[in-house]
């Protein structure tokens, strides 16, 4: 008899690492979009840029860290509420400047 596998709940030691490469690589684009080097305010495009790698980053985390994957609908549901949450911020932001 074969065995088939089964997908397991937990996520492979792989899909982490790689998850977490990924992560370093966008908390790079973080830097470079926020300009930390200088002191300088952003302009609504490296805003939108900015917030665009920090949601990209708030999802990753999500699905593999905290395990969502399994869980889609939640998942969805709480990247909204970040979307939600940026978008105000950034409408504040531009209405500060």
């Amino acid at each position: 008899m074969s065995k088939t596998p089964t997908k397991s709940y937990y996520p492979s030691r792989r899909a982490l690492i790689l998850t977490w490469a990924v992560l370093m690589a966008l908390t790079i684009g973080t830097m470079l979009a926020g300009r930390v080097t200088t002191v300088t305010t952003l302009g609504p495009g490296l805003l939108a840029v900015l917030f665009l790698v920090t949601w990209a980053k708030a999802g990753l985390i999500l699905r593999q860290y905290l395990n969502l994957r399994t869980v889609p609908a939640a998942a969805d549901v709480m990247m909204f509420l970040i979307a939600l949450m940026l978008v105000v911020v950034t409408s504040l932001y531009m209405l500060a400047r």
